[in-house]
């Protein structure tokens, strides 16, 4: 049996948001996160500044509708990844929420750039469905079962 996890649903575990462009990759996502060991609601923005309206919406009075993590893209139109995180961080409710990057660049100069940001990890997506889904058991493993949360009061 499953602890439930405060400041969620009795169905929910953890919410993430993904701010992702590629609807093929939304879907992959979407999939292989449905199927975790824990119950996950994952919401998705294709843009950065579509996430920002997002977390306006859900952070408005009650602040347990915020994500538990954000899975962020960096290569976005309107508003890229960098950008969302700059705004992000000067934001006083919303700087604490996690926020690991999930881009295909493996460009140490771009990495360096998300983590001077203040993304909390860079994680490279691979090409193999296997590896997505190694890849995104491991995140949701490390961000849900593994790290404490802080919980935003």
């Amino acid at each position: 049996m499953m602890a439930k996890m405060s400041g969620h649903t009795s169905e929910t575990d953890a919410r993430i948001l993904l701010v992702e462009d590629d609807p093929d990759d939304v879907h992959i996502i979407k999939r292989i996160i449905g199927r975790a060991p824990i119950s996950v609601d994952i919401e998705s923005c294709a843009n950065g500044r579509e996430a920002l309206d997002y977390l306006e919406k859900c952070g408005a009075g009650d602040k347990s509708g915020l994500p538990d993590l954000i899975l962020l893209d960096l290569n976005m139109p309107v508003m890229d990844g960098n950008q969302f995180i700059r705004e992000l961080r000067r934001h006083s409710v919303y700087s604490a929420v996690p926020i690991c990057v999930f881009t295909t660049s493996t460009d140490e100069d771009v990495i360096k750039a998300a983590y001077n940001e203040g993304a909390n990890a860079v994680v490279s997506k691979v090409d193999s469905l296997d590896g997505m889904s190694q890849i995104l058991n491991t995140i949701v493993d490390f961000w849900f079962q593994t790290a404490k949360r802080y919980y935003i009061e």
